[in-house]
């Protein structure tokens, strides 16, 4: 029986291809190798959170929606169009697919697919969005013919697992969530793509330092961290003044403001997207604050917060046709109701900082999502402190 990853790509004729191409205004070479790249790429994703029974429910859900066209294969070529693939009930599925997949990575993941294929960010992104609701027409019509449950895909993945791994670009395998194929040597990974040499290494080595530097300064008495949450493959964020140049992101802003802020913090993500003219709005992306802190169980702000507040404000002041959504969330501990009002409360306090720092309310909403739309297991530790964030989405630039 052909896997899941053939089935999925024998979906993609070169008719298919040239037309995606030609519509997106992209080489077919480009396009063909950003979308067996995406495809793999997916199906890693799924399988990196198929250990979460909760999440693959929700998933289990999206396969048997009616919106889902079983001949969505057959009919792909019709249902492109400049933008991509038209906006219909499928592709609707398609990013809550992709946002329960990859959550806060999904923007990191189509920057990696844009460098891996030689594409716009754009052009990834539309291919995600053109290859997600294929992936699912696939799994609905294992699910239905074979009559599986949540567990019973769970399998199916698993059995997989190794074929999928392989298939995706070594560049995208760390922000899927999942590492090497069980039984590839780690020798088999270029050192030097992998690394960058030894000065990368070190610098590998000191963002590991950093990592637990941050986990135990977070982790003190009387504080909690809700969005220590960096993209796979990248390190959590200290003050700019614990880290290294290297790692380091300095900007300046057309306001002359002078932006200085850990590289791998919200800050650059979102300038690099609001810049990016070819990237438009999407419901599904959202950027993670990394340096926000809370009063445990309250929506009281700590002092070490307003560094990554007052850039963020900084940079929205900047850009006035932005509009922003603030998101809260919280890990699934404790009384749902509870946790809908401590996310809704924490968001609120965000954007009322962030008002206060200058920003036009009319330019900004905020909503409290409680418990829904974990990014991780919530039965780890590790899992519970990813689900624990605060959140902003480009609402309109």
């Amino acid at each position: 029986m052909a896997t899941m990853l053939d089935t999925v790509r024998g979906l993609l004729t070169p008719e298919v291809t040239a037309r995606a191409a030609s519509l997106l205004g992209e080489s077919e070479s480009g396009v063909s190798r950003g979308l067996s790249a995406a495809i793999p790429a997916i199906l890693s994703g799924l399988v990196a959170k198929s250990g979460d029974s909760s999440l693959m429910q929700r998933i289990m859900s999206l396969l048997t929606d009616p919106g889902l066209d079983p001949n969505l294969g057959r009919s792909i070529g019709s249902s492109l169009t400049t933008g991509g693939l038209a906006q219909t009930p499928a592709t609707d599925l398609g990013q809550r697919f992709l946002s329960m997949i990859f959550g806060d990575r999904l923007a990191p993941v189509a920057s990696a697919l844009a460098e891996y294929a030689g594409l716009r960010s754009s052009t990834a992104s539309s291919l995600l969005g053109m290859a997600a609701p294929l992936v699912m027409s696939v799994l609905g019509d294992r699910v239905r013919k074979d009559g599986l449950d949540a567990k019973g895909l769970t399998s199916l993945l698993s059995s997989q697992r190794d074929g999928i791994l392989a298939a995706a670009p070594t560049a995208l395998g760390g922000l899927t969530g999942l590492g090497m194929p069980r039984g590839v040597p780690t020798e088999a990974v270029p050192r030097e793509g992998a690394w960058g040499g030894s000065r990368a290494w070190l610098g590998a080595a000191l963002a590991g330092l950093a990592i637990l530097a941050l986990w135990a300064w977070a982790r003190r008495p009387g504080s909690e961290q809700v969005a220590l949450n960096p993209p796979a493959g990248q390190t959590a964020s200290l003050s700019v003044t614990d880290l290294p140049d290297s790692m380091v992101y300095k900007y300046r802003l057309p306001t002359n403001y002078e932006l200085s802020a850990p590289a791998t913090g919200i800050e650059k993500q979102l300038v690099v997207f609001i810049q990016d003219t070819n990237k438009g709005v999407e419901p599904a992306t959202w950027f993670n604050f990394d340096r926000l802190l809370f009063e445990t169980n309250s929506a009281t702000l700590k002092p070490e917060s307003k560094e990554q507040l007052r850039n963020v404000a900084e940079i929205l002041k900047a850009y006035p046709n932005v509009k922003v959504k603030v998101g809260g969330y919280t890990d699934n501990t404790g009384d749902p109701g509870a946790n809908q009002k401590l996310s809704q409360d924490r968001a609120t306090a965000v954007f009322t900082e962030l008002v206060t720092l200058g920003v036009p309310a009319q330019r900004m909403s905020a909503e409290g999502y409680g418990q829904q739309y974990p990014v991780a297991d919530n039965s780890t530790d590790s899992g519970r402190a990813q689900n624990r964030r605060i959140a902003l989405r480009v609402t309109d630039k």
